[in-house]
């Protein structure tokens, strides 16, 4: 906010001196007016050469500009369908997501569960969490470390935890588009069906972003997950998102889920999917 103190010296013919508490700026009129404003000071310099020169000066709130803050952005869903008559189904869903951007250091993590049941029968029956942190080099690369873990008693998983570190890259980042890529060593350690296994593993994925306007957005987002030494043993996730807002503070989120995996339990299907609407609230 600019506030004008009333002071104006005219006439210098010399080096002078002035001495303003919080100075800001200095306007001149008249030749060779020069300013000089010494670091860690308040002090103006002006050397002026000749009679007539007018020297007028102002100043303004010597505030400094609050430091950049990165809040966390957080989001809770939930996602209810139920029918009944000649069916008899019930599916919930709930979903957490939280992240934190700044400009060297980016958190994300996610949680989702899902029960369901069809005529008394369950047919749904997940609980997963995600965490990956990056640290950016520069606006486009970072390192990254990431975490997931996921129970699917439907296909008889009792666990699986993949750990993957890597190279990220952001092919486009703007505020409305972002295309980011990664790639990474890994390990998995399952305990499925009879079995129970860990062994190396190479993470691939990418994630694109889109804000079609003020109110909704679109995202996708995959990854291909196969066994080093056996690439008939693969995991491949993928999921399709829109988003729109109904208050600042209300969404309606529509996401399309599928996971595969190349070699599941004996007598089960190798993927799973899900259509899944539910009312998103940030915080």
């Amino acid at each position: 906010m600019l506030a004008i103190m009333a002071a104006t010296v005219s006439g210098y013919s010399d080096t002078q001196t002035i001495q303003i508490t919080n100075s800001i700026l200095l306007q001149t009129t008249g030749s060779n007016a020069v300013l000089r404003i010494s670091q860690g000071t308040n002090t103006v310099v002006l050397p002026t050469q000749g009679a007539g020169t007018l020297v007028q000066i102002m100043q303004i709130s010597n505030t400094v500009p609050p430091a950049p803050t990165y809040p966390w952005e957080s989001s809770v869903a939930a996602g209810v369908a139920l029918t009944r008559g000649n069916s008899d189904t019930t599916l919930l869903t709930t979903k957490l997501e939280t992240h934190k951007k700044k400009l060297d250091n980016e958190y994300i993590f996610g949680a989702d569960a899902a029960y369901g049941e069809n005529d008394g029968t369950q047919n749904q029956d997940s609980l997963h969490g995600m965490g990956q942190y990056n640290h950016l080099f520069n606006p486009r690369n970072y390192a990254f470390a990431n975490a997931d873990a996921l129970h699917d008693g439907i296909q008889d998983l009792k666990y699986r935890v993949s750990l993957s570190p890597g190279a990220g890259y952001y092919f486009v980042k703007t505020k409305a588009t972002s295309l980011v890529g990664e790639a990474g060593p890994g390990m998995v350690s399952e305990d499925r069906g009879d079995m129970n296994n860990t062994y190396l593993s190479f993470r691939l994925a990418e994630h694109f972003d889109q804000k079609l306007n003020p109110t909704a957005r679109l995202w996708e987002k995959a990854e291909f997950i196969p066994q080093v030494n056996n690439f008939d043993n693969y995991i491949m996730n993928a999921e399709i998102g829109m988003e729109t807002a109904l208050t600042k503070k209300l969404s309606l989120q529509v996401i399309f889920d599928e996971s595969y995996v190349n070699q599941s339990a004996v007598g089960h299907e190798n993927n799973d999917i899900k259509l899944v609407s539910g009312i998103a609230y940030k915080f």
